[in-house]
């Protein structure tokens, strides 16, 4: 077992993926060693499927499974020279719960419960413009267009990722927050020092205190906010392709499972171009 890891390392190192990416597929790969032993690198398309779906019957995330079923793929595929062993689309959307989202008016509660500036905007970030946690956490603040209501998504190393929008509410937030908080790093979120960034994990922990604060007793995680955004847009009317390149989604297939939670879905909800005028 050591071998295949230090083999999917390597592998991994000369595909040129992340150390984020790399540590977090060797722990998909642990855990599988947990469930099945030696036999990782010879599991069927069975035993596969019903791995992933324990995951979605432990309620993990849908970015954990996502990744869970990323890792598998390159396992088998990268690394073992084997054939994709989940063909399938998504093998989670007939058993994914349709409640990984908050209703409007909780996030408004979760939001207004989030006392201090700094995690109030980046909690209002992930839920108004989609952004995953980390894109948050390592955020510049360059990369914030206030006039043109445009965010420039980048990762930890500063490479442009895609755009996205900012609502109007955020940029008064940004401004605010600016003002009363000034810093020389080039991040929005600074560390502990000029040239590092907030941990995604001291969000994620503003986050829980402040759902603590609701009251709202769902077995929520922060993820639920970027759901809810998709989720959120669908219901007003936009088009799924349009949502997928806010969220940054690659594989269409990952949108059905917020399709399927956009029950209030209707095109009517759409705001005429008119009532966008200042007249």
């Amino acid at each position: 077992m050591v071998d295949l890891l230090e083999e999917m390392l390597r592998v991994l190192r000369e595909a040129g993926r992340s150390t984020k990416t790399a540590n977090s597929y060797l722990s998909h790969l642990r855990r599988l060693k947990r469930s099945f032993g030696d036999r990782v690198a010879n599991l069927t398309n069975i035993e596969l499927q019903k791995y992933i779906e324990q995951l979605v019957d432990e309620r993990k995330s849908l970015s954990y499974i996502n990744q869970a079923q990323s890792a598998i793929r390159f396992l088998y595929i990268s690394v073992l020279g084997k054939l994709d062993p989940l063909p399938s689309s998504s093998i989670t959307l007939k058993k994914l719960p349709l409640h990984g989202i908050f209703s409007r008016d909780e996030i408004v509660s979760i939001l207004e419960n989030t006392h201090d500036l700094k995690y109030r905007l980046a909690l209002t970030l992930v839920y108004s413009s989609g952004l995953r946690v980390g894109e948050t956490a390592c955020l510049l603040k360059e990369n914030v267009n206030v006039r043109k209501l445009i965010i420039i998504v980048n990762n930890r190393q500063g490479k442009t990722l895609r755009d996205t929008i900012l609502s109007r509410e955020a940029a008064n937030l940004f401004r605010e927050y600016i003002s009363t908080k000034p810093s020389e790093s080039p991040f929005l979120f600074p560390g502990r020092g000029k040239s590092t960034c907030i941990s995604s994990r001291t969000i994620q922990r503003a986050f829980a205190e402040s759902l603590l604060i609701t009251g709202i007793t769902k077995h929520a995680t922060l993820g639920w906010l970027r759901h809810s955004f998709a989720v959120h847009l669908l219901e007003d009317g936009f088009d799924r392709k349009l949502v997928r390149t806010l969220l940054g989604i690659s594989t269409p297939s990952m949108m059905t499972p917020y399709m399927k939670l956009s029950v209030k879905r209707s095109h009517l909800r759409i705001i005429s171009p008119l009532d966008r005028f200042r007249l």
